[in-house]
């Protein structure tokens, strides 16, 4: 059992009668689920997990503009009389009166002001270029159990559904950034022997990849340590693409260093195959979704051929931006 099927259990069992039997006059205003920090609110919880922050607890969110200063007490001195264990678990200990932020009584727009400006939802581009994808991911985690107001669903469904122009000029900005990263940066430091600013090159150009994934598959980045558990989560062309950035970042842990030039006399790096796949399977999702025209040969091995060819499909793709402001901006303003 992951962390939301724990919440959802001990809220059904016990939190829910209480909030119906004790609070009919706010009752109206209330949602209940789980969200926010914490890998059990992203459902990569594991056996790891449990030993910060972990247990059966649950969020109520409730309109500030709703309820008074002694409601919220009122409800919060409830939420602390829940039990404190439940199926092998101990609740996290909070202090009940200091309005806890991880879990319990939270207002709405208390907890989306921590992901996006003043906690309201973006009213036009600009105020969605201020917010990254990251925290958009933890704004709209976990589930949902019942929503009475209809206030924190809202706002979760409007930043679930990202502007396609905001898409598609981020996902431009990191195709470029491959370019730069992989197809310029990695093989002109391996030639020269720099085997730390290539170990970063590959982690840039690997994060990049990742991130073109997921914005492909219609989805946010979570943070860094659950990037390859989401995409492997999301399953099918995301889960092969994670498994060939893990190959990639695992090929550059482990090889010596040194100077080669291929018989093009372009240079040439052991991790040229790897990245060559990774980046045609991406040219290739983007074509599809896109309907831009990549052609390319399934046979490249010119790294500044990939290099052009990412630059050209990350021009193109920002072509399509309707924006004028966004479409004009510097190409890696998102990335």
């Amino acid at each position: 059992m992951n962390g939301i099927e724990l919440s959802e259990r001990y809220y059904i069992e016990f939190g829910k009668s209480v909030f119906e039997d004790q609070f009919p006059d706010v009752l109206p205003f209330l949602c209940f689920g789980i969200a926010g920090p914490g890998s059990e609110c992203y459902g990569f919880d594991d056996s790891f997990s449990y030993d910060h922050d972990f247990g059966p607890d649950f969020c109520v969110f409730y309109p500030e503009d709703k309820l008074s200063s002694r409601q919220v007490f009122a409800l919060e001195r409830a939420y602390s009389k829940l039990p404190s264990e439940y199926m092998g678990f101990s609740r996290p200990k909070f202090d009940p009166y200091g309005g806890f932020k991880r879990r319990g009584v939270i207002g709405v727009n208390e907890f989306y002001s921590r992901y996006i400006p003043e906690g309201s939802v973006p009213k036009d581009v600009a105020s969605w270029t201020e917010i990254s994808e990251e925290r958009l991911c933890e704004a709209v985690n976990g589930k949902v159990f019942a929503d009475n107001y209809g206030l924190f669903s809202s706002v979760r469904d409007t930043l679930l559904a990202m502007p396609d122009d905001i898409k598609k000029k981020r996902l431009s900005g990191l195709l470029f950034g491959l370019s730069q990263d992989g197809w310029y940066n990695v093989p002109r430091m391996y030639k020269r022997g720099e085997k730390g600013a290539v170990g970063l090159y590959l982690a840039e150009f690997a994060r990049e990849a990742a991130r073109c994934v997921y914005i492909l598959s219609g989805r946010y980045v979570p943070y860094v340590k659950w990037i390859f558990k989401g995409l492997r989560e999301i399953g099918g062309e995301a889960a092969v693409i994670g498994e060939k950035i893990e190959e990639l970042l695992d090929h550059s842990l482990n090889d010596a260093i040194g100077s080669d030039t291929g018989a093009n006399g372009s240079s040439y790096t052991p991790y040229d195959e790897t990245m060559s796949e990774i980046t045609g399977r991406i040219l290739t999702l983007c074509a599809e979704k896109y309907g831009l025209k990549v052609n390319r040969s399934l046979n490249i091995k010119d790294g500044d051929e990939w290099l052009r060819l990412l630059q050209n499909t990350a021009f193109s793709l920002n072509d399509l931006v309707s924006d004028n402001y966004l479409r004009s901006s510097e190409i890696m303003l998102l990335v």
